[in-house]
């Protein structure tokens, strides 16, 4: 499917500066009261005589509430699992772009990188799931993710190790839950025009309110439009993003959300693919540029469009029970056309690449509901909160790859120009993933302990057709999955807890005809989990302390007696240590201090990686970030922030591991800052990233895959709220 192109930069600055221009004057028209002075008196985030939800706006940097680890809205000084919740006013401040950099100050959330594509690295050594509003996103792989826009969300949640018990198959890295933006009673209206480097400008705007009279039927409408430019050669990062959204509340007793979403990205050049001679190991050529592309401007490029349709409903019965049921569709195609670099060759020569032509036209629907039951019941001395659950889920793919050799490329001195030919088709196939899953979750308290039992029955099937040898294959996993964890809360705000959980993720293939050619068992995973929170009674300021062990079984490896298939040996474990603060320390101060300690070691393997540490997993991590307030007059308040974020070494692997060495890619510390004045109704922020202008190697996964990070960016945001 081919979209209408974004529209011109031109054409986007004169839309952007005329929609902004014409806000105020509308805002003012609406603005009820001037203050005593004759200013016009912004109405306030917080709503008084509320409180906070597990899924609603969150005042300030610091949440105090999550459903995200017990599908029940639980405070997190009480949920027996380390979850991070980035609130919205964090998310503005630091002006984060991507799902990795709103992580990037959270204890592990280091480890995750954002491409102009979707996410990839790892937490707590394992990949993550990526979820919105309760439900798994489709994310076969990174280069097909159905993604997640920041300016969309209400808060993102970063719910670490394994989750099975509720959430059914799973990687055992843990889950990020970004919750969208919905309607509330009192919400400040938005609009927004920013520019900076890499020629980005890009106009924002969130509104909404009540139809009628009362609360009972709200809308909001947020999103975005995007023209810029990135730090590699021939990239783009050209986005639309448009999220309407309706909450009726026909009762007291019954609320019913309707959410929807469309993204379109255009890209050219979207990743580097570069040699580790050069990037993050000695060349005798020199160093590769950090802007270096192994693409082909103008013939490279990446457009995706993804749709989302979904509902929040919720009835409650009674004072003690609640129906709930969390549904959404999504569909997203993509037209991905690229050339990426594969080595040296001649590798001695250590100047130019080999490189692989692709084309990739993948189409994704998915289905899923959550359906649950909770309830409050009284035995004796123990008080439960019950929860069933019922979910289904359902995806649809149809792919098509179209590859072949492509011309070298001198990564020192390119000359561009290379145009592929007809490509051959090399892989074909529509495949349906299906699975339906039964829970049940007991937390239970007596006086000051607090008991969570979790257990769950999966069911997943698996079909899939070759559509170039018309072949079928089907695959059927029947899992049992669970969690139990102990807390006692200190009257003081000091909770202790343990807990212990496991996860599945079903393999798809089969061991070799000499073994019977049977399908393989789901990879499993355990994790014990040992921490200690504090919250100081009546602050939302929150101290974290997490010991953890995951162990994954049952991990594909290479057949010694036949390379070509896989027999499952293998096994990963992962100890480490997360430390994390996330204080209010005042209403004019905040601070955020992360730092993670992790031993990724593999610990069953029939390759020789064996006591080795997988790739591009970080053994040390950390961050620190503080912004202070003031006044200057009664109408202008300045706020001044910053930070550094510091990610350890990490390692690449020898391509095959028994031959060919790991190497180390160097550590690396960037450091970030803030400058924000409010004056009246009107925000003026500039944001600077990497301030140093360093030049990171993110990540390398073998020799011949390597990329850099972004060097300095700075960004000017000008805002105006209602």
């Amino acid at each position: 499917m081919t979209a209408a192109p974004l529209p011109d930069r031109t054409r986007l600055v004169s839309l952007l500066a005329t929609s902004l221009a014409l806000a105020a004057p509308m805002a003012r028209a609406q603005t009820s009261q001037p203050a005593p002075d004759g200013a016009l008196a912004m109405p306030e985030l917080r709503i008084e005589g509320t409180r906070e939800t597990a899924t609603g706006p969150v005042q300030g940097i610091s949440a105090e509430r999550s459903a995200s680890a017990t599908k029940t809205d639980t405070p997190l000084i009480l949920t027996p699992q380390n979850v991070t919740v980035v609130t919205r006013e964090q998310i503005d401040l630091q002006n984060s772009r991507n799902l990795g950099e709103v992580l990037g100050y959270t204890a592990s959330g280091q480890g995750i990188l954002s491409d102009f594509r979707g996410e990839y690295g790892t937490v707590r050594g394992f990949t993550p799931d990526i979820y919105l509003d309760g439900l798994r996103v489709p994310v076969p792989v990174t280069a097909h993710s159905f993604r997640i826009e920041p300016w969309g969300m209400e808060r993102v949640e970063l719910l670490r190790g394994a989750n099975s018990g509720l959430y059914g198959q799973g990687n055992l890295g843990g889950i990020i839950n970004s919750v969208s933006k919905a309607p509330y009673p009192g919400q400040v209206n938005q609009m927004a025009i920013q520019g900076g480097s890499f020629g980005r400008i890009q106009g924002m705007f969130d509104v909404g309110g009540a139809i009628g009279e009362g609360n009972s039927l709200l809308w909001r409408f947020n999103g975005l439009v995007r023209d810029a430019d990135t730090y590699v050669e021939g990239g783009r990062d050209n986005r639309i993003y448009l999220a309407p959204s309706l909450t009726w509340r026909p009762t007291g007793d019954t609320t019913i959300t309707l959410l929807a979403s469309y993204m379109r990205d255009d890209a050219g050049i979207t990743g580097q693919w570069l040699p580790a001679f050069g990037t993050a190991l000695y060349n005798r050529n020199g160093t590769i540029p950090r802007d270096r592309a192994t693409g082909e401007p103008g013939w490279d490029r990446y457009h995706r469009s993804q749709y989302g349709l979904g509902a929040r409903i919720e009835h409650r019965l009674n004072q003690d029970w609640t129906l709930r049921s969390n549904l959404r569709g999504t569909y997203h195609e993509l037209d991905y056309a690229s050339i990426y670099g594969n080595g040296f060759s001649p590798a001695n020569q250590q100047r130019s690449i080999a490189r692989v032509a692709s084309y990739q036209n993948p189409t994704y629907r998915t289905f899923a509901i959550d359906n649950q039951a909770e309830g409050r019941v009284v035995t004796g001395p123990l008080e439960h909160t019950l929860l069933f659950g019922l979910d289904y889920r359902v995806q649809g793919l149809h792919a098509r790859t179209y590859s072949a050799a492509a011309g070298a490329l001198d990564v020192f001195a390119p000359r561009y120009g290379y145009r592929p030919g007809v490509l051959p088709l090399t892989a074909s196939n529509n495949q349906t993933m299906q699975q339906i899953g039964l829970y049940l979750q007991d937390q239970i308290r007596l006086d000051r302990w607090y008991l969570t039992l979790t257990g769950r029955q999966d069911f997943a099937d698996t079909a899939t057709r070759n559509n170039r040898t018309n072949a079928n294959t089907s695959q059927r996993d029947a899992h049992f999955t669970g969690r139990a964890a102990l807390l006692y809360a200190f009257d003081f705000g000091l909770s202790p807890y343990f807990s212990y959980a496991t996860s599945f993720l079903p393999n798809i293939g089969t061991l070799s005809p000499a073994r019977g050619s049977g399908t393989f068992a789901p990879t499993t995973g355990e994790q014990f989990e040992a921490g200690i929170k504090y919250q100081p009674p009546g602050r939302s300021s929150l101290y974290s302390a997490t010991l953890f062990q995951l162990t994954q079984q049952n991990v594909l490896t290479a057949d010694p007696a036949n390379t070509t298939f896989s027999i499952q040996t293998g096994e990963v474990r992962v100890r480490g240590l997360e430390l994390e603060a996330r204080l209010a320390l005042t209403p004019a101060l905040n601070i955020l201090a992360a730092w993670t300690a992790q031993d990724p070691e593999v610990t069953k393997t029939t390759t020789g990686n064996l006591g080795m540490r997988p790739a591009a997993i970080p053994a040390h991590t950390g961050a620190l970030w503080a912004d202070y307030s003031f006044g200057v007059t009664e109408e202008l308040r300045i706020t001044l922030g910053g930070g550094m974020r510091y990610i350890g070494n990490t390692l690449g692997n020898g391509a095959p591991a028994a031959s060919s060495p790991q190497f180390h890619v160097p550590s690396f510390t960037l450091f970030d800052a803030v400058a924000r004045a409010d004056w009246r109704q009107w925000r003026l922020a500039v944001n600077a990233v990497n301030l140093t202008d360093e030049t990171p190697v993110s990540a390398c996964y073998t020799y011949n895959s390597c990329s850099y990070g972004a060097g300095r960016a700075v960004y000017a945001t000008l805002s105006y709220r209602w």
